[in-house]
């Protein structure tokens, strides 16, 4: 009882930030730039001058490759490296003319309007601090003078845009993300440490949670006497509303720990079955397909590598084409055949709609999907224009699912799983759990008080 009562205080307080902040997640999600983005803020091609590739071996192996353009020049992206294809060099540092450029094509192809203000250069701030960009430090940064004040990072190394955040959504990040996943800058700038916070704060809180839920049960009396509650007051609602906000409490905290897979939890081993499907390409495949397009004149924004059954195709804009540059549109008989690469199939189809695996929350998900559901339980999503796995769904991500997203979202009702009256659900049940931490911190609190002055009168001098 001791424990429960002062433990939480403090952290209770943080628990209710986490409900409040909660809230907020419901409607907003934390700013990031997604590769479709990307792609409508990038002009067409022009092949002029290319293609050179620099002396990179034509054996090595390419798991990623993509052709875009960079402030006027055609460059393949691959794997990391970036080629300028009208010289062969490689690119590894990008002007303030050549970022400039960048951050208005990518605002006007997203529809932000106004020009870029003077750029700053930066290496961390607070919407750069997920590990992911590492490799992108540091960054030209611009502010537009839209409506919006929209924030626009380019990458000064591949000169790639890496971050965009506006005005409204940065004002909404401080409610929601920022101390719901406790993402201040200055812990997040280190991984480990914060990974060590949030997993030790989401222990503290379940054992304060169950501590709480097991007073709660030991006292609840109805098999004694008449009275259900030995408490009477504010202490008697905290009592009773306790047992069952303290299970929703004990569902939101549990599923928040284990969405940081501690101690490798759910973390799925390597995908092997997926290469079976896709082959292996080498960068001298690359070469000859680029080049290929290149005196194909290929119209298209972006051109990427969509190996299949061990040959290279190449993703126009959505258009798939072959090796040469001609359409190669991939059919479902195709598709259906190859997909037994993955292994013995249970079941196999087209689906229009998302499923309990296959979904999105704040953003859309690739439909039509072809699922197949291996023997051994495992599901895979394709493309069907390119073949290419959207998803892979193994045992361990099927457990992250139930035990993370679904306990955390309470999304288990087809139907019931978005929209307003699961957003108006998720309120009501996020402020009733709250005010139950809240009444709790506020008993601790009065009882703290009470025994430090309880303890400062024992300890006081007896006058004369």
């Amino acid at each position: 009882m001791l424990v429960h009562r002062y433990a939480g205080i403090a952290l209770g307080l943080l628990m209710l930030l986490w409900f409040a902040s909660g809230v907020v997640m419901l409607f907003v999600r934390w700013p990031e730039v997604h590769d479709d983005q990307r792609a409508a803020g990038q002009p067409a091609i022009v092949w002029t001058g290319c293609c050179r590739f620099g002396d990179a071996a034509d054996g090595k192996p390419v798991e990623r490759a993509v052709v875009e353009d960079l402030a006027g020049r055609p460059v393949l992206r691959a794997d990391g490296q970036v080629i300028d294809l009208a010289t062969g060099a490689p690119v590894t540092q990008v002007s303030t003319r050549e970022a400039t450029r960048v951050a208005a094509a990518y605002a006007h192809g997203n529809g932000i309007a106004g020009r870029p203000g003077s750029p700053r250069v930066i290496t961390r701030d607070q919407w750069t601090v997920v590990g992911g960009l590492d490799k992108r430090r540091p960054f030209w940064t611009f502010r537009f003078d839209d409506p919006r004040h929209t924030d626009v990072y380019v990458s000064a190394r591949t000169g790639q845009v890496a971050q965009v955040t506006d005005g409204p959504g940065r004002v909404l990040a401080w409610l929601g993300p920022i101390p719901h996943w406790l993402y201040p800058a200055i812990l997040r700038q280190d991984g480990k440490l914060w990974t060590q916070v949030v997993v030790w704060t989401s222990l503290a809180g379940t054992f304060l949670t169950l501590t709480g839920l097991y007073l709660g049960i030991v006292a609840w009396r109805p098999w004694r006497d008449r009275r259900v509650t030995p408490y009477r007051g504010l202490m008697a609602w905290h009592h009773i509303a306790g047992l069952l906000d303290g299970m929703l409490t004990l569902t939101w905290v549990a599923s928040g720990l284990v969405s940081m897979n501690p101690w490798g939890l759910l973390e799925s081993g390597p995908d092997a079955q997926s290469q079976r499907l896709t082959g292996e390409i080498t960068f001298g495949d690359m070469k000859a397909a680029v080049a290929a397009a290149a005196q194909a004149n290929v119209t298209a924004r972006q051109l990427r590598a969509a190996p299949f059954e061990g040959r290279l195709y190449l993703m126009a804009d959505g258009a798939r084409l072959d090796a040469a540059g001609r359409p190669a549109p991939l059919s479902p008989q195709t598709l259906a055949t190859a997909a037994k690469r993955l292994g013995p199939i249970d079941r196999a189809e087209t689906i229009t709609r998302e499923d309990a695996y296959y979904f999105g929350h704040h953003e859309a998900v690739t439909l039509p999907a072809y699922r197949v559901e291996l023997k051994g339980g495992v599901r895979f999503y394709l493309d069907p224009a390119s073949g290419q796995v959207l998803s892979r769904v193994d045992r361990n991500d099927k457990g992250y699912r139930w035990l993370h997203e679904g306990l955390h979202r309470l999304d288990f009702i087809r139907g019931f799983d978005r929209g307003a009256a699961w957003a108006a659900a998720m309120v009501a049940l996020l402020v009733y759990a709250g005010v139950g931490v809240a009444t709790g911190v506020w008993l601790g609190f009065r009882r703290a008080g009470a025994d430090l002055s309880r303890r400062a009168k024992t300890k006081a001098p007896k006058p004369g």
